[in-house]
């Protein structure tokens, strides 16, 4: 079933994420968006997992399916129902392959530091071992109160103690203990090339922990 944009809305701020399926995309849009990352990976990265590449705003790839796919009415018109505003387009795009360097930070349970609404979409298929997506539902309207308090002991103490972003507390497990959530609370999303879902990033989730001899390639699309 297809949703509408105030569907996926709605479901993402009652559940912090909504599912849109594997059957948005065209055959050409996926083509293209695997090639791009696979032409991307001739380049070093700085990735314990593989390789992640950011690739700017979406005007960085004006004339392609990437460019046309930010500029189309499922993607800003979901942000801007959202936000309630216009919002900028970063396109990133990963190539999760290595498990031997530890866990990247994106691999504990965690809320992100800086809000965005995300679009993120499966280039490959997507099982258990090829480090899925993993969500804890609802969790993003606790993660919000997380992330605004912790911004404001970072600003407030940013200049005496030049505190640096990497320092900003937002993993479940480490950081905040005594709350009780763990890696096993989280709901993982399995699904083929093309699996695509829309998320509030104060929602608890983790994903790139991948079993020896699997990858996992996605292009996700940054919303704030």
């Amino acid at each position: 079933m297809i949703l509408t944009n105030q569907e996926i809305v709605e479901a993402v701020r009652e559940d912090g994420i909504c599912v849109l399926g594997d059957d948005f995309l065209s055959e050409e849009q996926k083509d293209f968006f695997l090639l791009s990352l696979d032409q991307l990976s001739k380049n070093d990265s700085d990735y314990k997992f593989g390789k992640a590449y950011n690739t700017g705003r979406s005007h960085n790839w004006a004339g392609t399916p990437i460019a046309e796919f930010c500029d189309s009415s499922l993607v800003t018109g979901v942000a801007s129902n959202y936000f309630n505003r216009q919002s900028t387009c970063e396109v990133f795009l990963t190539h999760e392959y290595k498990n031997d360097e530890g866990l990247e930070r994106n691999g504990f349970l965690h809320f992100d530091r800086i809000h965005t609404l995300k679009f993120f979409i499966y280039l490959t298929d997507c099982d258990e071992e090829s480090g899925p997506f993993h969500f804890v539902s609802g969790s993003h309207k606790l993660g919000k109160q997380l992330r605004e308090q912790g911004n404001l002991s970072y600003v407030d103490n940013f200049i005496s103690n030049k505190k640096d972003y990497d320092e900003k507390k937002n993993r479940l497990e480490e950081d905040f203990p005594e709350l009780g959530y763990t890696a096993s609370d989280a709901t993982p999303i399995i699904g083929k090339a093309g699996t695509m879902f829309v998320f509030d990033t104060d929602l608890f989730h983790y994903g790139g922990k991948i079993a020896n001899g699997k990858e996992r390639k996605v292009m996700r699309l940054h919303l704030r």
